[in-house]
């Protein structure tokens, strides 16, 4: 008996695991650099690896890589992020150009209904000092 409930639970928690994946994508051009990481929420594994790990910007080409988790050295992440006409949630870790965080931050809250976070930012790093 407790092996049959032992094998539905092992199941889930290996699911669970391939699932929590992510794929480390870096430029590898002559163009500017971008790297940036995808942290898998809900989306069925094959899904995940074979289609949204596949960025697809003309004249650009990149390394991509599969990783248990995202490297923490991101200025920025869009937690949750939603591709539009899909229930399927990924976190984006950005790298590249911090100067771009202000458009990022903005696409990630309006468009992909994510939540913005900035790893190394105090609670109180956007209150003005003097109120």
């Amino acid at each position: 008996m407790k092996q049959k409930l032992l094998a539905p639970i092992l199941l889930l928690c290996l699911t669970a695991e391939i699932q929590a994946a992510a794929c480390l994508i870096e430029s590898d051009d002559d163009h500017q650099p971008i790297r940036l990481c995808q942290e898998n929420i809900n989306i069925p594994q094959n899904l995940f690896t074979e289609n949204f790990c596949r960025p697809n910007i003309p004249d650009r080409s990149f390394a991509i890589s599969t990783v248990e988790a995202c490297p923490g050295d991101a200025y920025g992440v869009c937690e949750g992020s939603r591709t539009e006409g899909v229930g399927y949630q990924q976190s984006i870790y950005y790298y590249s150009n911090a100067t771009d965080a202000p458009v990022l931050k903005a696409y990630c809250e309006k468009i992909s209904q994510g939540r913005w976070v900035e790893p190394g930012a105090t609670p109180d790093s956007g209150r003005d000092p003097e109120t």
